[in-house]
């Protein structure tokens, strides 16, 4: 994987700009952003559109906006959802007396999708009137993105995985995209507003749950610090806050208490949640320990942390072992379940997030699947097998470009794992690109025939098939490929 040294200045003004980093694979984003926006504006050098871009707040701003992922869609992680309407609304609603209008914010909302199905989850619990109690605010640096929110018309990618009844109900057809109902519409407010801003807008204030899902992966951890007690700052005392599944536990950084619920991690406003009650407790979550520990201070002993450090690490480790037995059993319910415990007490133990995302992919779970990957992979940027996972993970969603790049990434660390170049040849075969199909597939029948199917190195890994039938496998779509091209 190539640096892109040219590119420096243009990622520093970025990241001054908006906190966005561009590192590795995804400095290729931001070179085809550039060369997309120099073309666009008839800018022949990088230092000549770096020089406008330097006096031109509005061309980053247009360059932040061909840049940004906007990958999101309804219903993502819908237990986050359940939990809202069925758990925290009426829970705050009680602790204020049934008094007072609820405000739910989503950071970083890109085109809507999220904000819309808060929304939705609220008109299913609570009926069409939802909107007078409660006010769904999304905010986004990008101004396009918000623009397409605002019309709330979506094609039918956004829809993946929800249930038909959902947009049969919720959405009105209009030629090949559906547009939402205007009492979801209409309830949703859209801010512009830079999530690394100094300050933030009025209407941002007083959150009583706040959104902030799958965005902290674009910063670099210094910058993942300084927004999170950001928006830490905008949560009404006593506040939710909901991460994805892969960014929860590195934000425990002793801002907010880390909860759980139903299964759940999530992060509240004024509870103090000790990590060695829980542990004393083993039969209880960390939402139940919260309620027997009054709030106070962690001890302030220097020399009593790197004990308590230890003594958590050979919890986890000890309870990653029964979780392993219990998946070797094939007991997955009860093995997921411990290593949640697991990467509460160790965020970073990357084998067990491994082995977690190993579990999700058996049970077809892929969202659940992905955000364990993301977190191994975070925790272990040279995981081989991290990338593996996320490869296949999007071969089976058809996104062909996305699993041909994580399976680059998985040989540029390691060049000789056969199982990378077989799947690299499966989608360059699905591309119809064939001939480097018949280029991979040659080198893994090379591996094969020189260490054998069993010498992969993979611990947690899901093969679909036979490893020893690989050889035969692809032989079979080498003859098939030829014959297509006669």
């Amino acid at each position: 994987m190539k640096r892109m040294p040219a590119l420096a200045p243009i990622k520093e003004l970025v990241r001054d700009h908006c906190g966005l980093s561009f590192e590795d694979g995804r400095e290729t984003l931001l070179a085809e952003g550039i060369r997309t926006r120099q073309e666009k504006r008839g800018i022949a050098s990088l230092d000549a559109y770096l020089d406008v871009l330097s006096r031109d707040a509005v061309e980053v701003g247009r360059l932040v906006s061909l840049i940004t992922v906007n990958e999101t869609y309804f219903f993502r992680e819908a237990a986050h959802f359940a939990i809202l309407v069925e758990k925290l609304i009426p829970e705050l609603w009680a602790s204020r007396g049934g008094l007072g209008r609820l405000k739910i914010v989503c950071a970083g909302c890109s085109t809507g999708e999220e904000p819309y199905t808060i929304a939705i989850a609220l008109q299913e619990k609570f009926g069409p009137g939802f909107g007078s109690r409660i006010s769904v605010v999304g905010f986004d640096i990008d101004a396009e993105a918000l623009d397409k929110a605002r019309q709330g018309l979506y094609a039918a990618h956004s829809f993946r995985g929800v249930p038909e009844r959902i947009r049969a109900t919720h959405f009105a057809p209009e030629g090949s995209r559906y547009r939402i109902n205007e009492t979801c519409r209409r309830a949703v407010t859209f801010v512009a507003q830079n999530i690394c801003g100094d300050t933030y807008a009025e209407a941002l204030s007083d959150v009583d749950v706040l959104f902030y899902r799958n965005v902290s992966i674009y910063f670099q951890p210094d910058v993942q610090q300084r927004i999170f007690r950001n928006l830490a700052g905008l949560l009404h005392e006593q506040g939710y806050l909901f991460l994805s599944s892969t960014e929860t536990f590195c934000h425990n950084i002793g801002v907010l208490s880390l909860l759980e619920r139903d299964g759940i991690f999530l992060y509240r406003k004024g509870v103090q949640v000790q990590i060695e009650e829980r542990r004393a407790a083993p039969g209880r979550g960390i939402a139940e320990a919260a309620r027997a520990v009054p709030a106070a201070p962690r001890p302030a002993a220097a020399e009593a942390r790197p004990a308590a450090v230890a003594r958590a690490q050979d919890e986890a480790h000890r309870i990653f072992d029964e979780a392993l037995q219990l998946a070797e059993g094939k007991q997955y319910e009860a093995a997921l379940e411990r290593l949640a415990q697991v990467l509460a007490l160790k965020p970073s133990f990357a084998e067990a997030a491994l082995l977690r995302t190993g579990i999700l992919l058996n049970c077809k779970r892929l969202d659940e699947a992905e955000a364990a990957c993301r977190l191994a992979v975070a925790a272990d940027r040279w995981s081989l097998e991290g990338h593996l996972f996320l490869g296949l993970i999007a071969k089976i969603r058809g996104a062909l470009a996305e699993a041909g790049q994580r399976f680059k990434e998985a040989l540029y660390i390691q060049s000789s794992c056969w199982v990378a170049r077989f799947y690299l040849a499966e989608v360059h075969r699905c591309e119809g690109a064939f001939e480097p199909a018949a280029r991979e597939y040659d080198l893994v029948i090379k591996l094969l025939e020189g260490k054998g199917a069993a010498a992969h190195g993979l611990k947690f890994f899901t093969f679909p098939f036979p490893c020893e039938h690989i050889a035969h496998l692809c032989r079979h779509n080498l003859e098939v490929m030829k014959n297509r091209e006669r």
